[in-house]
């Protein structure tokens, strides 16, 4: 029998052999595997330490490559690719202006130290299998990583606010003005305003492409408040107003054709002004305004040229314990005067500024007398403030007649305020209408025949009046020769006043500050002239006193004058010698006790002679003495 044993154990050890060569196999290819791994692993060691400070390759930043690059050395590289992105990212352009910034001065900059950090770290933050497939990809496929772009908006916009001033221009309102009397329209001006947020906007978006871009700066137009229509009509009335002089007369009047008057254009413009406000709607306006007083005062010197003063009336005074106490009346009424028609000139005036005809023809008014009995009572006439007194004692009856007819000149004369009194101007023509005659007068140093002898009784009568009631004498002529008449009363010499129509007067200033009246009166019993001169009460008192200065005896050679009206032969005594005489008549006023004014009056007579008139009628013998 056979040995079964024996028989198997061949076929088992048949069985085991492919075993045994799978796994030599086996071991075979972990060897290698390991020995693969090993060099796979001394590999990337070997790379690891090569690429220890450098980035790994394939990896680019925005398309610029930096694999294998340390990373200044890429920062360099991406700096470089992008430098003329950084010296000039955008050109901005408005009209013929262009600014041409640098990325720096607009705020504007790269990323680049974060973008090359980045770089740098792929392959570098996981785990090493992680890191080992990270860098195998990369290898394979390559990476390209972003390049931020950062703003700062706020230096962008400071930049575009500081080349605004370069482009913005406020809109100007459209004004009128008036320079001397040039109208002058200033026509509107629209504005510019930059848009400094839109254009960052623009600029923001452009420059995310890294290239040079340009970019039109954003703008708006800014209209006026106040347009050219606005203004047009107030210019328009303002070249009306003045569109010429205006020339004034008044045919009517006293003066005319030569009352004329030209306001000229200048003087027109002088009368307007223009006042800016805010109107209703809250839009700006212009206000062109006449002044009104203006007018009235360029009318003033016109009106005055054109105003005829009526004339006062002559005025008595009475004894008011008799009148009611009314001491004043009314002896004459004043005449009416003429005037300028203020409402109605105004109205024409107004009419030429607004367009009508620059040439106005003034109306003129009837004025009331200056005084009647509607103010008469308000002339302030209380009380009599000075007298002077005459004697005419013995005077021939043509002497009489002319004191009596030169009294009633002066009786009821008004005397306003700050007025003059002339004793010729109130006398009038001294003629037979007005009641003179013919008589013996002082003339070429002798006496002689003459219309109106022996008025100087009553002008030397006003003269008393007016230095008793302490006002101003302005103009007082003393008489050649020392006449006895006006000394017959006690009177001392000197205060006499000689006048002589058309050459001497003898005037005086009321400087009382109200109202004077003179009034007059003829006594024939005691033969007396009185000037009183009524006013109200000044609170004056005067003293008189004179001084003799000089003494001249009387000539004794007589003086003959040939009288051709006279039958020849005859002779006639008809002045009689007397001596000369110097002599100071000195005025004091008091007032409250204090001395208000001071004045002496000079008065030299000359030496009087004999005067013998001799008739020459039908003679032929020369004239002469």
């Amino acid at each position: 029998m056979s040995n079964p044993t024996v028989s198997t154990l061949p076929r088992e050890r048949r069985r085991r052999r492919p075993v045994r060569r799978l796994f030599e196999w086996l071991l075979v290819l972990f060897t290698l595997a390991v020995l693969v791994a090993a060099v796979a692993v001394v590999v990337i060691l070997s790379g690891e330490r090569d690429f220890a400070e450098r980035i790994y390759p394939h990896i680019s930043v925005r398309g610029v490559s930096v694999g294998g690059m340390t990373p200044d050395a890429a920062r360099r590289e991406i700096e470089r690719h992008y430098g003329s992105f950084l010296s000039r990212p955008v050109s901005m352009s408005y009209a013929d202006l262009t600014w041409q910034p640098s990325a720096e001065e607009i705020g504007v900059r790269l990323d680049v130290d974060g973008a090359v950090a980045q770089a740098l770290a792929i392959g570098r933050t996981d785990t090493r299998a992680d890191n080992l497939r990270t860098t195998a990809a990369v290898w394979d496929q390559g990476v390209d990583l972003p390049l931020h772009l950062i703003i700062d908006q706020a230096m962008m916009q400071r930049y575009l606010l500081g080349i605004a001033t370069a482009v913005e221009v406020p809109p100007t309102n459209a004004d009128v003005a008036l320079v001397g009397a040039d109208v002058q329209v200033r026509p509107e001006m629209w504005g510019v305003q930059v848009l400094v947020d839109a254009t960052m906007t623009e600029v923001t978006a452009m420059a995310q492409g890294l290239e040079q871009q340009v970019v039109p700066l954003r703008t708006r137009t800014l209209a006026p408040r106040v347009r050219d229509f606005d203004v047009a009509p107030f210019a328009e009335r303002l070249r009306t107003l003045l569109a010429g002089s205006i020339h004034l007369d008044s045919p009517q009047s006293r003066c005319a054709p030569g009352c004329r008057w030209e306001w000229p254009v200048g003087q027109i413009a002088g009368w307007i002004s223009l006042r800016h406000t805010t109107q209703a709607d809250g839009q700006p306006g212009v206000v062109v305004s006449i002044d009104p007083a203006a007018i009235r005062s360029a009318l003033l010197p016109v009106a005055a040229a054109l105003r005829e003063e009526g004339t006062l009336p002559r005025v008595a005074w009475n004894d008011v314990t008799a009148n009611d106490g009314a001491a004043l009346r009314i002896l004459t009424p004043g005449g009416a005067g003429r005037g300028l028609d203020a409402g109605q000139a105004l109205a024409q005036i107004n009419a030429a500024l607004a367009g009508g005809p620059r040439t106005i023809h003034l109306p003129l008014v009837a004025l009331p007398p200056p005084v009647n009995e509607t103010n008469l009572a308000s002339l302030g006439i209380t009380a009599q403030i000075g007298l002077g007194i005459s004697s005419f004692a013995k005077s021939e009856q043509y002497r009489i007649t002319n004191i009596q007819a030169g009294a009633r000149q002066m009786n009821g004369v008004l005397i306003p305020p700050g007025g003059s009194f002339s004793f010729n101007d109130n006398l009038g023509a001294v003629t037979a209408e007005n009641g003179f005659v013919e008589g013996y007068a002082i003339i070429q140093n002798r006496t002689q025949k003459e219309w109106g002898g022996g008025l100087c009784q009553v002008s030397t009568t006003v003269f008393r009046a007016a230095f008793w009631a302490g006002l101003p004498i302005t103009e007082r002529h003393e008489h050649s020769f020392r006449i006895g008449w006006y000394e017959e009363l006690g009177e001392p010499p000197g205060l006499d006043a000689a006048i002589f129509t058309g050459v001497q007067d003898m005037r005086f200033t009321n400087d009382t500050g109200g109202w004077l009246l003179v009034q007059s009166g003829v006594d024939l019993q005691h033969q007396q002239l009185a000037i009183a001169i009524y006013g109200s009460p000044t609170g004056r008192s005067v003293s008189m006193d004179y001084t003799i200065r000089e003494r001249t005896p009387a000539p004794t050679k007589p003086v003959y004058v040939n009288d051709p009206t006279q039958p020849a032969g005859s002779m006639r005594k008809s002045d009689t010698a007397r001596g000369g005489l110097s002599v100071d008549v000195y005025r004091t006023i008091h007032v409250r006790g204090k001395i208000l004014s001071h004045s002496t009056f000079l008065t030299t007579f000359k030496p009087w002679p004999d005067i013998f008139v001799r008739g020459t009628k039908g003679s032929t013998a020369p004239p002469g003495g």
